[in-house]
């Protein structure tokens, strides 16, 4: 959603607006019944309170342990690196700290790569994630190439 925010230029209560829309089930309920609570009337509305109050109700503790764990342990195995990447993107959400450093966010994302392919990067001491997300494409793509 965020992405979508930034093409339309979304000011906070357009994203507010627009996430209505996608809100199913209990989240919806939970909005309706809690809208005027988090936003009284005559206040203006705040995406970042909107976002800490929907994971307070729907994002426990336990749940965004279990995300920092899954990051933690994260492997490429039989995903592609492409797919591999977007896990590792979406996972590290969860965990800001482990990768508020460059150097320890390519570390951390060179150490989950198929075995075949981190080898062939080692060596290089490649020290930015997206570059190591370039060369392990550029790596499996010559891979799949010797294997037909």
């Amino acid at each position: 959603m965020e992405q979508i925010f930034r093409l339309l230029d979304c000011s906070d209560a357009e994203k507010i607006v627009l996430v209505e829309y996608q809100l199913e089930g209990n989240a919806k309920f939970w909005w309706r019944a809690s809208r005027d609570t988090i936003f009284p009337p005559g206040t203006d509305v705040n995406w970042d309170e909107f976002v800490r109050a929907f994971n307070m109700k729907h994002f426990s503790d336990c749940a965004k342990d279990r995300k920092i764990t899954e990051f933690v342990q994260l492997e490429q195995m039989e995903l592609t690196v492409d797919q591999y990447e977007a896990k590792f993107s979406e996972l590290s959400r969860y965990a800001p700290r482990l990768v508020e450093d460059r150097e320890e966010k390519a570390k951390r994302f060179l150490k989950g790569l198929r075995t075949n392919i981190r080898k062939q990067l080692v060596p290089l001491n490649i020290r930015d994630s997206n570059e190591i997300d370039e060369r392990a494409q550029l790596v499996e793509q010559e891979l799949v190439r010797e294997q037909s």
